[in-house]
């Protein structure tokens, strides 16, 4: 009679695969936050949501007046397929630095992510947040020189 009492050695693996994948569903169906627009943050993801749908004039219009800023309004590395997620935000007065986790596909036939940090420098201008030093994805960048 003992032995009628035990679960079957199958369902505990069962369980644990089905909790797995309700997580995974739960965590791929949630909608990213959304930063205030006034915030260094919040400016930082409205330039990368330009630069992904592809609407480099509204990218630039993030840029500061002075700074580093692009050579060209077209990125030196294109606009791929990413997710992006707040690493840090530190900040005194009209300078702030945003770093996030850029996370993209790769371009390469075999496919892949690759997974790195990026920063930006941004300066109050005007009371509004602007990019003072653009890192991704515009690696080619003209320096003011402030001397």
């Amino acid at each position: 009679m003992e032995e009628d009492r035990r679960l079957p050695n199958w369902v505990v693996p069962v369980v644990v695969v089905l909790a797995v994948v309700a997580l995974v569903l739960i965590g791929l169906n949630r909608d990213p936050e959304q930063f205030d627009r006034e915030s260094p943050e919040g400016t930082v993801q409205s330039y990368i949501a330009a630069l992904v749908d592809g609407d480099f004039e509204a990218a630039s219009s993030f840029w500061a007046d002075d700074g580093c800023i692009p050579v060209s309004t077209r990125p030196t590395r294109g606009a791929p397929e990413v997710s992006v997620s707040l690493v840090s935000v530190e900040g005194n007065g009209n300078q702030a630095n945003v770093v996030v986790r850029i996370t993209e596909n790769s371009d390469q036939p075999l496919g892949g992510l690759a997974e790195y940090q990026e920063w930006f420098s941004l300066t109050r201008q005007d009371g509004t947040w602007k990019v003072q030093q653009p890192s991704w994805p515009y690696y080619d960048l003209e320096c003011e020189d402030n001397s």
